[in-house]
């Protein structure tokens, strides 16, 4: 059995409205011919606040080196995880002592040694913690974390992995970025981390998770992702990620049913889904043809912050365990990031108090 505890989502200091963005754009673009039709389609985000690792008047820098941009991302990624991955302990009832393995992931930071052995040394988790650090997986990564620690409490009866996300997508939204879809990154991204705990076994509520499905749909490695170029990291995001999204979902459906325990309604009772975007979520209650109702909490974590990127499902999760689904409902946490991959938990709420 692998159970994931309640997760904490650390945010940074500085909080900027959809207002206040609007306006810094219109600083920085006051000549841009599509500067209205961005703003309209930033406004259809229906994000009202992201937050910021650093004020909103550094953000878009074009003088900002990529080497500046990579250690500021560090220290702030860091500082994130670092709170999240406390918090995540104490909401557990652990100690750093307590913890076996440890699942770090941050999808745009660039750096070698990565971010998990910096958080080791300033959690002090014992030197013989088994690591999985994660890049690339994006929004997906998430999901992509909590599955690879139920795989590795699976493997290793009785361990307790600590689970840290930690996304700070601002330092890198290029200011370059002027067409349509990098406008709307710059509207739709927040920075945050998020952090949790997956055992065997614990005492009180918490979710069991029960297996896990994965998807990288032929060729679509051009819809979403980013580049590296001389003056520094520049994201992209195309319409047609929708589509992919939805295709894939019969096949997410025909696993559903395929492992359904038995007895069981092999529709989730609940969805813990990536925020994504607004046209995102719909496909996800289309393609599975649940209540739409299912992801309000997705919806409401996409308003109040922003597209946090792999930290966005915790948050959600958060929510969710804050709401309580009723004792024994199976759900589907549930996220999509580059390749395109779709990525699937399944669980269910055990209600242990």
């Amino acid at each position: 059995m692998s159970v994931v505890s309640a997760p904490v989502v650390s945010l940074p200091r500085h909080q900027v409205t959809t207002d206040e963005l609007l306006d810094r754009i219109g600083e920085l673009y006051p000549d841009h011919p599509g500067l209205a039709v961005a703003g309209r389609v930033i406004r259809s985000t229906t994000v009202r606040t992201r937050w910021y690792s650093r004020p909103l008047e550094e953000q878009f820098d074009p003088a900002l080196p990529l080497a500046e941009r990579t250690r500021r991302h560090l220290q702030d990624s860091l500082e994130l995880a670092e709170q999240a991955a406390r918090g995540a302990l104490f909401e557990a009832g652990l100690d750093v002592t307590d913890i076996d393995g440890l699942v770090v992931l941050s999808s745009t930071g660039h750096t070698m040694p990565g971010l998990d052995v910096f958080l080791m040394e300033r959690l002090d988790l014992p030197p013989s913690v088994r690591r999985i650090p994660v890049a690339q997986v994006g929004c997906g990564g998430g999901v992509f974390a909590l599955a690879r620690a139920m795989e590795m409490v699976t493997a290793h009866p009785g361990s307790t992995v600590l689970v840290v996300c930690s996304d700070v997508f601002s330092h890198y939204l290029h200011r370059g970025d002027s067409g349509l879809d990098g406008m709307i990154l710059k509207g739709l991204f927040g920075d945050a981390a998020g952090a949790c705990v997956v055992r065997t076994e614990a005492e009180g509520r918490g979710m069991e998770l029960t297996g896990s499905w994965e998807y990288v749909h032929p060729h679509s490695h051009d819809i979403v992702g980013s580049r590296l170029e001389g003056d520094g990291l520049h994201a992209f995001n195309s319409p047609r990620l929708r589509h992919v999204v939805e295709s894939a979902m019969p096949l997410l459906r025909d696993w559903l049913e395929r492992t359904a325990p038995p007895g069981t309604d092999a529709a989730p009772r609940f969805v813990v889904s990536h925020t994504g975007g607004p046209r995102i979520l719909d496909a996800v209650v289309n393609g599975l043809g649940c209540s739409p109702g299912m992801v309000d909490l997705a919806r409401d974590s996409l308003q109040e912050l922003g597209n946090v990127g792999s930290v966005s499902v915790l948050d959600v999760l958060e929510r969710t365990f804050a709401k309580s689904p009723a004792g024994g409902d199976h759900g589907l946490l549930l996220a999509a990031g580059p390749g395109v991959s779709l990525i699937a938990v399944r669980a269910v709420w055990r209600p242990w108090e």
